[in-house]
């Protein structure tokens, strides 16, 4: 059954909390019990700071997931480039696997538990520092796990894939932080890594990012939604 913009109505749910935690991340107040969901981002986002450095030869000290949400993931040797731009473009693909995985239920089940399974290998080898940003990981461990264990049918699709969106979009969400901390070189950021690196003012390795994640989102939604040959959706 479709409402009448042509969605499912969990489809139309999940556009619906998605809208509602983008604008909560503009709240102050409402921002503070969207943590959760920020840590999770940053566990990721610093995971693929990680993978990335170890994948272009580079060796890892640490992951800090510190209590504000924010996180460093300091490294030495490997590319630069890669490794400084992995954080925003590698939580987006981790999203958007997430939400292509849940056309299905088994695919959903399976993007949850691997998910899981990297999130436990990541505590236990580079996790280090806040005992906040510690606890946050070992809380979205135990929440992944149980929806994979639990969940069925439409709520299973819809955890999986709200989840997804928000790695997303947190670099949306990030942005207007972001750009402003671009202003200023003196100000220590992926963004401000590269232009000490390329010359390339911060600013538009944001927007860069930025773009990508929403055109990423976009494209998972649509291929992810679109009903399968011979059938009407």
């Amino acid at each position: 059954m479709k409402s009448p913009n042509g969605l499912k109505p969990h489809q139309s749910s999940l556009i619906v909390a998605t809208a509602a935690t983008v604008i909560g991340f503009l709240i102050p107040g409402v921002q503070r019990a969207l943590l959760p969901l920020q840590y999770l981002n940053t566990h990721l986002h610093e995971l693929s700071h990680a993978m990335t450095a170890i994948l272009t030869g580079a060796q890892v000290e640490r992951i800090v997931v510190n209590s504000n949400g924010s996180g460093e993931t300091p490294v030495a040797g490997g590319i630069l480039l890669l490794i400084a731009s992995a954080g925003y473009v590698g939580a987006s693909m981790f999203g958007a696997g997430m939400i292509y995985a849940s056309r299905t239920e088994r695919g959903a089940r399976g993007m949850l538990w691997a998910l899981t399974c990297l999130l436990t290998f990541s505590m236990i080898v580079w996790v280090r520092g806040d005992s906040v940003g510690e606890i946050a990981g070992i809380g979205w461990i135990v929440v992944l796990a149980m929806f994979a264990t639990t969940l069925k049918g439409k709520p299973l699709l819809f955890c999986t894939q709200f989840i997804g969106i928000q790695q997303c979009l947190n670099s949306l969400t990030s942005l207007l932080t972001l750009v402003q901390l671009s202003m200023s070189t003196e100000v220590h950021s992926d963004a401000t890594i590269l232009y000490d690196a390329t010359g390339i003012p911060p600013v538009i390795w944001a927007l860069g990012w930025s773009g990508f994640s929403l055109g990423l989102v976009l494209w998972t939604l649509r291929k992810s939604w679109a009903p399968a040959p011979g059938r009407g959706g």
